[in-house]
């Protein structure tokens, strides 16, 4: 394959308004939800695109200026060698990006490299790290946010009629509140699709102690929960692995780890049953391919988070499709329209699942109707 020389590298943001229906949880409310695009461009003429997922939703512009910062280093490299350009930017960011936001943007701009040389060889991205692994993966609907009883009801029956075959809610009120809300859900869901529940205790400024998240998973046990989700706060690792000790129902979390380095707790202490990594924010594909080899030499389960937009699934989906050890997909159900169109083949529901991806790449597109449509809106970010 012919080197593809970096000629330009830009950061798109882009802002969608939810105020009329504000999505909200026990840790926060999005009433704009901003996405920052990472689009890395050849010479040659191919566009290679990244999501910074987090990032773009609190930071906006601190990332696009990461991404300012990043792009000299760059600019003349070779496309396809996303490894060394990674490796790059960390090793000429040690005084200030080894982890946090400019690890997440420099993984998502290793992303867009990704997409590239995919792009060039004419294969899904998914092909580039051992090829289709799983024809289909189930797919979970992720929502059950705050709403009345009667919205959370409809909720559930769409997803039962839509065939989905498992359902992610949010938890984080009361006890008494969290108890009814689960129990409603799987009455209405019924005895066949699996139920999880996302506490979100990562993102919220009052997470549960141990003791409170335990009580808690006590609590919604009877309901037949597939997995409680971040039970504690962001980097509570020995709260954590008190509450996977003591659980009835396995437990999740990662989503808000960013780096190998904030992982490996995670597994050194026992704490997890299910690791969440997610290469928008996580730190890029390679790195969250070393977080799910070092999640199964401990023997925890793999299932990528995905609750931002089209670049956002399709990364992680490419990850999930290469990996026969991977068994479910998160689906954002919050109807943001940028999950769909910025999806040059958006993923339709079969028998519940999803079908592993053909189109090139990563599949995204940014079109100058879809950037008008949603021009970014400054001032509007997500603070927990």
């Amino acid at each position: 394959m012919s080197p593809a020389t970096i000629a330009a590298i830009n950061c798109h943001l882009l802002t969608q308004d939810t105020s009329r229906s504000a999505i909200g949880w026990a840790g926060g409310q999005i009433s704009h939800w901003n996405t920052a695009l990472v689009e890395v461009r050849t010479r040659e003429g191919v566009s290679g695109w990244g999501e910074a997922y987090y990032p773009g939703l609190s930071a906006p512009l601190a990332t696009r200026a990461i991404v300012e910062n990043y792009a000299p280093l760059l600019l003349g490299e070779d496309a396809t060698d996303a490894a060394r350009l990674f490796h790059k930017m960390r090793s000429k960011s040690l005084a200030w990006g080894k982890a946090g936001l400019p690890l997440m943007v420099a993984g998502s701009i290793e992303v867009a490299l990704w997409d590239i040389k995919a792009q060039m060889l004419g294969v899904p991205l998914h092909h580039l790290f051992g090829g289709t692994a799983q024809d289909a993966i189930t797919v979970y609907a992720s929502g059950g946010n705050d709403a009345p009883r009667a919205q959370l009801i409809a909720e559930m029956e769409a997803y039962r009629e839509q065939g989905f075959r498992a359902v992610k809610i949010r938890i984080g009120r009361s006890r008494s509140e969290d108890v009814a809300k689960v129990r409603l859900c799987r009455e209405v869901l019924g005895p066949d699709i699996q139920l999880m529940v996302d506490a979100v205790m990562g993102h919220n400024p009052r997470p549960w102690s141990a003791r409170e998240a335990l009580d808690r998973a006590n609590a919604i046990a009877e309901f037949d929960i597939t997995w409680l989700e971040d039970p504690v706060g962001n980097r509570d690792y020995e709260g954590c692995a008190f509450v996977r000790a003591h659980s009835p129902i396995p437990i999740a979390a990662g989503e808000t780890a960013v780096g190998l380095h904030e992982f490996l707790p995670y597994f050194e202490k026992q704490a997890l049953d299910w690791v969440q990594p997610d290469p928008t924010h996580s730190g890029g594909i390679g790195e969250c391919r070393d977080i799910a080899a070092l999640a199964r030499a401990h023997g925890v389960r793999v299932v990528y988070h995905s609750w931002g937009m089209a670049p956002c699934l399709a990364a992680n989906y490419a990850l999930a499709f290469a990996d026969p050890d991977v068994r479910y997909l998160e689906y954002p159900t919050h109807g943001l329209p940028l999950v769909r169109e910025l999806a040059a083949d958006p993923h339709e529901l079969v028998n519940g699942q999803f079908l592993a991806p053909t189109t090139p790449g990563l599949g995204v597109r940014l079109t100058p109707e879809i950037l008008a449509a949603h021009g970014f809106v400054e001032g509007n970010v997500f603070w927990p």
